[in-house]
């Protein structure tokens, strides 16, 4: 019920999209009809003072309104005043005035809501009819007013009036057909909303129960045989449901960290933290004798970092590594500029295709859909670890490694560099002080 009702106070063109051709179309025809009356004035004695006063008026308004002001109704509504008073001078003129009446009801309906827009056309209506009614040889009437050039003035007035309608009627067409792109797109961002929602609950829902079915099979398992197992197939049954635990929990924490990072509530703790330790960490946990890894990072290197989701971040590119990146990972590092220490996860699989490079760090998005899917997960990995490296202060990309495979490069900021930066506002502060 609200939409309706809203549509109803609406206009149904934005006057800001027409707002620029109708001014100046207003400030064109106003010093047309300068030039006109003037030259009326001057070939026939007649005096148009008034009327070119009131065309000069319109010409200046249509001017300062072309970038200014939200509604079509001041300047229709100085129009049709100047308009009927020029006419109740001038005299009546059946072109002009069918015209003129035309063009205050095109605009008024077109660009005003729609009681505004029926005010409108009952005011310019009225005074079309009083000028009829009232003056139909104008308050100006006198000598050398021929019939003529009363003849060619109407014809000129009117086809004035008739090319602010074209270019009014021009306008509103091109501002529908631009509103009808706009809601085809935003049709289409839709149907890939819903379409992206649909296959992330498909994904969450089969990647939260493999582990739990895991973790329930093994505890089964456990309550019904744990007194006649031997102790070793007891430790391996739990080890799996840790293993399947920590699983669940990365994979929550990952679901739960974008929009936490999106409404900046997420909290980061940076503290100095061993990147090579970290990344050795990571591949025992992840890797696991699965495949071929080695980690050429320095002993003795620190970062100033959230220890949590730094390994948030070498987790998911690890991850990310063993299921797409071949049968060999390598993890190294080296110093960046402006104090910082780049680490990059190397693999030599397949690659990224150069279109999808950017893709990748999108929410829910996979190389492969579907039923075409080869590996589990949710499309979260890539883009929360791009968040989470620009959230401390460094960033995360993409880059093809040759002759094969890939390289996906994050930095951070290095202990003496941040140290160096902490001293600094402490400076500040005690200067401030």
């Amino acid at each position: 019920m609200i939409p309706a009702e809203r549509g109803q106070r609406r206009a149904p063109i934005r006057y800001e999209e027409l707002r620029a051709a109708l001014n100046t179309m207003r400030a064109l025809a106003g010093f047309a009809a300068m030039v006109a009356f003037a030259f009326l004035w001057w070939r026939t004695g007649y005096v148009a003072a008034p009327m070119i006063v009131g065309s000069g008026v319109i010409a200046v308004d249509g001017l300062r309104r072309r970038n200014h002001g939200s509604s079509a109704l001041p300047p229709l509504l100085i129009d049709i005043t100047l308009g009927w008073i020029g006419l109740l001078m001038w005299g009546t003129a059946p072109a002009s005035q069918v015209a003129s009446f035309l063009y205050f009801l095109t605009a008024a309906l077109l660009l005003l809501p729609r009681t505004s827009a029926l005010l409108v056309a009952l005011y310019a209506a009225g005074a079309q009819l009083f000028v009829t009614l009232f003056a139909p040889h104008g308050l100006l009437a006198g000598p050398g007013r021929s019939a003529g050039a009363l003849l060619w003035t109407d014809v000129a007035i009117a086809g004035v009036y008739t090319t602010v309608v074209v270019v009014v009627l021009y306008g509103a067409v091109r501002s529908l057909l631009r509103a009808q792109d706009r809601q085809q797109d935003a049709l289409e961002a839709e149907r890939r909303a819903v379409a992206l929602k649909n296959e992330f609950v498909s994904m969450v829902s089969h990647e939260l129960r493999t582990p739990l079915t895991g973790i329930a099979g093994f505890t089964e398992a456990l309550r019904e045989s744990w007194r006649s197992l031997p102790p070793e197939e007891v430790e391996e049954f739990l080890s799996i449901m840790r293993r399947e635990t920590d699983h669940l929990a990365d994979l929550v924490e990952d679901i739960l960290v974008i929009p936490r990072l999106e409404a900046g509530q997420l909290r980061l703790e940076p503290q100095p933290v061993n990147v090579a330790e970290v990344s050795a960490e990571v591949c025992e946990t992840i890797l696991k004798g699965e495949k071929e890894y080695s980690i050429e990072l320095p002993g003795d290197v620190d970062v100033a970092a959230d220890p949590v989701r730094l390994r948030q971040i070498l987790r998911n590119l690890v991850e990310n590594a063993r299921k797409y990146g071949g049968d060999q990972i390598l993890i190294e590092g080296e110093l960046a500029p402006q104090g910082m220490y780049m680490i990059v996860v190397n693999d030599n699989g397949k690659g990224v295709p150069e279109e999808a490079t950017e893709r990748i760090f999108e929410h829910f998005e996979q190389l492969s859909k579907g039923d075409a899917r080869l590996q589990q997960g949710v499309g979260l990995g890539l883009p929360i670890a791009r968040k989470l490296a620009r959230a401390m202060g460094g960033d995360l990309w993409y880059e093809a490694r040759f002759p094969v495979g890939s390289r996906f490069c994050f930095t951070v900021r290095r202990v003496e560099t941040a140290a160096v930066d902490a001293d600094a506002v402490s400076d500040q502060e005690s200067v401030g002080a």
